[in-house]
């Protein structure tokens, strides 16, 4: 057998085969033709028997580890289907999404931190001196938007009227939250700066609200407000903030790699955490916009509810996971040294 011969006259199909599956990344399996489709599975097949040349003959394990993550790839589109991808939704929210979490917990209590410290240090300057609240912090505006201060020193709760309209102000109220958190992740890319600020801003504001409401003496109201929803949306906001940093860190400290590729080693991970708050926002949102605003209900069912969040959120993260195991064949790491954890 002529490798290099061989290697030349299937390069093509090779080629090929990864153009079709970058465009299913992208935008899909909906985007391929019927074309497309056919050579999809065509193509598969005799790849997989190249692999299985390649195994037989090759020196060259880098070309080899191509090969096997072209297969490796192609099946799981060629075989994927509605209800596969249902049961891995639901596999990545109750097992990689918690465990995910669990392996980076550090950058989410680092998110913690620089909301938290600045939230308390507001609250506390706010309590002392209220003409901290009228301080300007980004392009002229206050930490107190005028709107709050006419409703606020009326003693009045400035998101009163939202159970009139709830389903409205629900869809608003987790488009927001999910804003909150896309910035938080997204500024990451900024060497984590731009999620640093966030999430100190966004510490800075609630710590400033709080010490307003407290001097006009409506904290309890306003906690009474919060309290629903709040352990549900910070803790996603903490999360996405904490893959932010993620990437930030990878950014500031890429070791043996260029910053590039060690970005790239951390995104998937990143947008794996941010994407698994995405559920969390939502009912969070909901909440807000159909059970926090209500005066119906009592101050110690609001306490109780937002205790239950807790418990469930805290029992979702740190109860241990059992990884499913599938039948597979490992390959081995590459000649350089680099571990190929991919198995077909």
């Amino acid at each position: 057998m002529n490798l290099e011969r061989w290697i030349r006259q299937r390069k093509k199909s090779w080629q090929k085969l990864e153009a079709i599956l970058a465009s299913i990344d992208k935008s899909g399996m909906t985007s391929l033709g019927q074309d497309e489709l056919r050579q999809l599975g065509s193509l598969y097949r005799a790849t997989s028997a190249d692999l299985s040349r390649a195994r037989s003959y090759l020196a060259d394990r880098q070309l080899e580890s191509y090969i096997n993550n072209l297969v490796v790839r192609a099946h799981n589109q060629v075989y994927q289907t509605a209800g596969n991808r249902l049961i891995d939704l639901l596999r990545f929210l109750w097992i990689d999404f918690p465990v995910l979490v669990m392996k980076h917990f550090t950058y989410v209590a680092a998110a913690v931190l620089l909301f938290a410290l600045p939230m308390l240090a507001s609250y506390a300057s706010t309590c002392l001196d209220l003409n901290f609240a009228r301080q300007e912090v980004l392009h002229g505006q206050p930490l107190i938007p005028n709107h709050i201060w006419g409703t606020v020193e009326k003693r009045q709760l400035w998101m009163g009227g939202i159970q009139n309209f709830s389903p409205l102000a629900a869809s608003q109220i987790a488009t927001n939250n999910i804003h909150v958190s896309v910035l938080a992740f997204a500024l990451g890319i900024t060497f984590g700066l731009g999620t640093v600020w966030i999430l100190m801003l966004n510490g800075l504001s609630i710590g400033t609200i709080f010490g307003v409401c407290h001097n006009f003496g409506i904290a309890r109201n306003l906690l009474a407000f919060v309290a629903p929803h709040g352990v549900l949306e910070l803790t996603a906001i903490f999360i996405s903030g904490g893959a932010g940093l993620l990437m930030g860190h990878a950014l500031l400290f890429p070791g043996n790699y260029s910053r590039i590729d060690s970005l790239k080693k951390v995104s998937k991970q990143a947008l794996a955490l941010f994407g698994g708050c995405i559920p969390i926002l939502i009912i969070a949102g909901t909440i807000e916009g159909f059970v926090s605003p209500r005066t119906d209900i009592s101050l110690l069912s609001r306490y109780w509810l937002s205790l239950i969040t807790f418990v469930l959120l805290a029992l979702y993260f740190f109860i241990p996971r059992t990884t499913s195991q599938h039948t597979t064949k490992d390959i081995k790491s590459t000649g350089d040294g680099q571990q190929n954890p991919t198995k077909i």
